[in-house]
């Protein structure tokens, strides 16, 4: 663990605005930005994905291909606005879904991922070259590249100022970078009460859309387009949907005390088949459940909350920014 300063003006803090899982985000008094000091040492961040401890896992990403799909045709319309093919390089692409996507309509796809179980899904289930590394000039024997794209990636960089300058070194001249990322860094604290976790130490800084801008032209990029998304009506809307499960969950669990142990002192047991059935039957609607509510978070978030996103509040922004020649 060691202290660090803000990365863009090296101002020292002493608000903390976070506090999770032994952690502190520090907020810079100068520029906004929050970032976690004291840190965790750059071996002790890989190691969170390389042994699958990260607050998501690699099943979980595999796990949601409706709405990974969903999210990678949104975001390829807004990099088909500035490039309509090449070679693509994803930065932390998950299960890899993205990536598919990008193929079937025409562009030759690249991922980095540390996961190895995500890395070899990509690899042997979706046929796209991924390497199990993290960034550098030479991934892919030094291929340059059209587009570098990443989404909800740049909070976990160990050092974002160095990163963003590799991904300006392996693009072509003229190319594009195009990203996702949170605003929280310029939200008003009142609405940190709608975020059930801020995934420490998972994610090592949170930005503001100004941090972003500047983020580029200090590494070689010209800013192009912010689009901006308000995420506080599915942040409200996950927030009550967790309340209902857990009470869902708490009424399912005493059903089940009853049958197991009913009030006439009998046991009660159903035949093998019974169960299976039952279990099917669960497994069915429990799918159809999430795969809904999977679609309502991606209506939350790109079709209401694209309009009108309100300054000060949490949103999602995704930026577009070409490499200065």
């Amino acid at each position: 663990m060691e202290e660090i300063k803000c990365i863009f003006c090296e101002s020292e803090s002493n608000q903390i605005v976070i506090e999770e899982n032994g952690f502190k985000g520090r907020k810079c008094p100068q520029c906004g930005l929050i970032y976690i000091s004291p840190r965790p040492s750059l071996n002790e961040i890989i190691d969170l994905y390389v042994h699958d401890d990260a607050n998501i896992s690699a099943e979980s990403h595999i796990s949601a291909a409706s709405l990974e799909i969903l999210y990678a045709k949104h975001h390829l319309k807004i990099i088909r606005s500035v490039v309509k093919s090449g070679a693509l390089l994803e930065i932390g692409p998950g299960a890899g879904y993205f990536l598919d996507e990008a193929r079937k309509l025409g562009f030759e796809p690249h991922g980095i991922e540390l996961n190895s179980v995500q890395a070899n899904f990509i690899r042997n289930r979706l046929n796209i070259p991924c390497e199990e590394s993290l960034l550098s000039t030479s991934v892919f024997e030094g291929k340059k590249f059209d587009v570098v794209y990443h989404c909800d990636v740049i909070s976990h960089f160990f050092n974002p100022i160095s990163e963003f300058r590799k991904i300006n070194e392996i693009l072509k001249d003229d190319s594009f970078l195009v990203f996702e990322t949170g605003n929280l860094g310029e939200v008003d604290q009142s609405y940190f009460k709608y975020i059930q976790k801020f995934q420490y130490p998972d994610h090592l800084f949170f930005f503001s859309t100004d941090n972003l801008i500047d983020l580029l032209e200090k590494t070689g990029f010209k800013f192009i387009k912010l689009y901006r998304y308000s995420i506080l009506p599915q942040l409200v809307a996950t927030k009550i949907l967790s309340g209902v499960k857990n009470l869902i969950k708490r009424d399912v669990l005493k059903s089940n005390e009853k049958e197991d142990h009913p009030s006439d002192g009998s046991s009660v047991g159903n035949p093998l088949g019974a169960n299976s059935q039952s279990f099917n039957s669960k497994s069915i609607v429990k799918k159809t459940i999430s795969n809904v509510y999977r679609y309502f978070n991606y209506i939350l978030r790109y079709k209401i909350g694209r309009i009108a996103p309100k300054a000060l509040r949490p949103q999602t922004v995704i930026l577009v920014a070409k490499k200065r020649s």
